[in-house]
């Protein structure tokens, strides 16, 4: 009942006196004042039809409008679903692109070529890694030969007395 006051507000009463009447054209301009008068009335009335058959739709409109929105909430059909629909099938499209497959080929290709880089480079760090430890042996042992033969050389000291004993024959 509201609707139907706000609508019979919104609807504009002319009357002839309001200045709103339209200026005469080929078809008033040969009519009475009279005549004039009642086809004026005649304008205004269906007019005012018009008007409220324009507001009735739009009531109609409006529930039809809110029904819809209800609808969709009891579906759970929103605009954060619709949204997300929405970018799953966009994603799904993309990555199903042939942009997308020839791109995760290339990145497919270039994550092989690395691994394999980087395992060549691994086995080189190995192989040089092995060498180098082969190398710090081999120099260890010969500096611990060399300590090892210094400290059995004897002292001068020590040396003439065993070539003392080596003269004399006592071993």
């Amino acid at each position: 009942m509201a609707d139907m006051d706000t609508s019979e507000k919104t609807q504009t009463h002319l009357s002839p006196d309001d200045g709103a009447v339209p200026k005469p054209d080929k078809e008033t301009a040969e009519m009475s004042a009279e005549e004039r008068a009642l086809k004026e009335k005649e304008w205004l009335e269906e007019l005012h039809k018009t008007e409220e058959e324009v507001n009735t739709l739009k009531q109609v409109l409006a529930s039809k409008q809110k029904r819809v929105n209800d609808l969709k909430k009891l579906l759970g059909v929103g605009i954060v679903s619709r949204f997300s629909k929405d970018m799953n099938e966009s994603i799904t499209r993309l990555s199903e692109s042939d942009v997308m497959l020839k791109a995760n080929s290339a990145f497919k290709s270039a994550g092989e070529k690395t691994s394999a880089a980087f395992s060549t480079v691994g086995r080189k760090l190995e192989d040089v890694k092995h060498v180098a430890k082969e190398k710090a042996d081999g120099a260890y042992l010969a500096v611990k030969a060399k300590v090892g033969s210094i400290k059995h050389e004897p002292s001068p000291a020590e040396a003439a007395t065993d070539v003392a004993t080596e003269a004399s024959g006592n071993p």
